[in-house]
């Protein structure tokens, strides 16, 4: 996205910022609806979010006997095996991963870059367990490529950010006709 040359520099790091969270943001929202699709059976599935929790809860299903029958065909034991407590617990841990980046999401609004590499690290790890559970396949290149899309836009994030705090803090904007008058707490005083 091209941003406008007028702009200053504390204005495009700000923009690009905002953008990171934006999208982090998003990564909690798919996650969430993807996890409810598939809990419903429902064979839609969002781009632009975390694989671990879906996978997780998929995995949970299965051991859990909460698939459709069909998906046990020819080993019907282990869907007599089945561990209902297997999906709870594997549901609770997506549940907890997804919270950790809503959390980061939430925490780093006021410039906290602390927040924001840890999402960066929990989604790189949440990339390399995609690409070791499922590897790299055709189907799931687009799914790759928003992975890496993300972790650039979180990145991005975090230098700006830290490059947003080492700037000097902004000089108040004087207009013609207009002065700051010391004493008067930034308030600006007319000299028509």
């Amino acid at each position: 996205m091209a941003m406008p040359q007028n702009l200053s520099e504390r204005q495009v790091l700000e923009t690009k910022f905002r953008n990171s969270r934006a999208h982090l943001l998003s990564v909690v929202l798919f996650t969430a609806i993807n996890i409810i699709l598939l809990i419903t059976n429902s064979d839609v599935y969002f781009l632009f979010s975390a694989c671990i929790p879906y996978i997780l809860v998929g995995a949970g299903m299965y051991a859990g006997g909460k698939c459709p029958p069909e998906y046990y065909e020819g080993d019907l034991e282990t869907l007599q095996a089945a561990v209902p407590a297997a999906f709870t617990v594997m549901l609770v841990i997506a549940v907890m991963i997804v919270s950790l980046y809503l959390l980061s999401w939430i925490f780093s609004k006021k410039n906290r870059t602390g927040w924001l590499i840890f999402a960066l690290i929990i989604f790189a790890l949440d990339t390399v367990g995609m690409l070791f559970l499922v590897g790299i396949q055709l189907e799931n290149i687009v799914d790759i490529a928003f992975h890496i899309w993300v972790i650039i836009s979180l990145v991005m994030g975090v230098t700006a950010c830290r490059k947003l705090k080492k700037l000097p803090p902004e000089e108040p904007m004087v207009t013609e006709g207009e002065t700051v008058v010391a004493g008067t707490d930034d308030e600006s005083e007319d000299l028509i």
